[in-house]
């Protein structure tokens, strides 16, 4: 889930609850085991039939019901304290608020900010790094037997395979195995890893994201042959693509905590301020999600009060 080496992690943020289960139980495989009955494996996991871009496509609705007006592919150049409220200058032009609400990266939120939350410059995250994702559309029997289950999950050192993680998407998800029919399947490759002791001795390899369509397409094809054991060729692909993403993974490493405590102390400050996303909640929609509609609540009771 973090693409990382376990030893540059910070336990706090991406095992809550692991130190007090190990004190209560006394051995970490007693503390584990325990956390994992009361969540197990996959339990989180959910999705939607047709594939979350159907979200995006009814929040979109959703906010047109509600006569909010959205402005895409805009880049925002400034964020200025005016008063009470928020000056934002985009391509142009500036708009006024009572309230601003900064849902961005790190590096990009503290940038913005720097000037109206001074006290945020400390706390900057260093950018995450770059991921692409290559999906395969294979006709290929052979893996109507799901040989790795839903996917598996790839060790830095392991010698061929250059993808951190493999997901059988038509063995994980019912409606997409419905729509492709049997023989054919959806195979999605992830590059690029967040943290890892190559990449902190300087010696970690070039960004997936500087890497060619064909060079991932062929690389991707390789380590899915590995990976699942099944031959694949140029000719068992009925399609491909590939979708890159810059600073998807924020960093999680040790003192990880205090760096969203001083964010937060520093915001609380501030008023009709509000940051959120992944750098401070923690990877996943489901943290993001989560987070974000209870800072959402607590700027909206501000208002209301001022």
């Amino acid at each position: 889930m973090y693409s990382s080496d376990p030893d540059v992690l910070d336990v706090d943020s991406v095992a809550p609850g692991l130190r007090a289960a190990l004190a209560k139980h006394g051995s970490l495989a007693a503390a584990v085991g325990s956390m994992r009955a009361s969540a197990p494996a996959g339990s989180a996991v959910a999705g939607l039939a047709g594939g979350m871009g159907t979200l995006t496509r009814a929040l979109e609705e959703d906010l047109a019901a509600r006569g909010v007006k959205v402005d895409t592919g805009v880049t925002v150049e400034a964020v200025e304290r005016d008063g009470d409220g928020w000056v934002v200058s985009a391509a142009g032009r500036t708009l006024s608020a009572d309230a601003l609400v900064m849902a961005t990266d790190g590096p990009a939120a503290v940038n913005l900010l720097a000037a109206a939350v001074p006290e945020l410059a400390a706390a900057r995250p260093g950018p995450g790094p770059g991921v692409a994702l290559v999906t395969l559309v294979v006709d290929q029997p052979d893996l109507d037997a799901h040989p790795r289950g839903t996917g598996v999950l790839v060790a830095e050192d392991v010698e061929a395979v250059d993808a951190k993680a493999l997901t059988h998407a038509t063995a994980k998800w019912q409606w997409l195995a419905d729509s492709t029919g049997p023989g054919t399947h959806v195979l999605r490759l992830s590059y690029g890893r967040a943290l890892s002791a190559a990449a902190a001795a300087g010696q970690a390899p070039a960004s997936p994201v500087d890497r060619g369509d064909a060079d991932l397409f062929a690389q991707a094809l390789a380590d899915a042959s590995v990976l699942l054991q099944v031959p694949l060729g140029v000719d068992d692909v009925v399609g491909w693509d590939v979708v890159r993403w810059v600073g998807a993974l924020p960093s999680a490493a040790v003192g990880h905590r205090d760096r969203v405590a001083a964010v937060r102390t520093a915001v609380d400050a501030v008023s009709g301020l509000e940051v959120v996303g992944a750098w401070l909640a923690g990877t996943g929609l489901a943290a993001v999600t989560a987070d974000t509609r209870t800072r959402i609540a607590g700027l909206t009771e501000q208002l209301e009060e001022s």
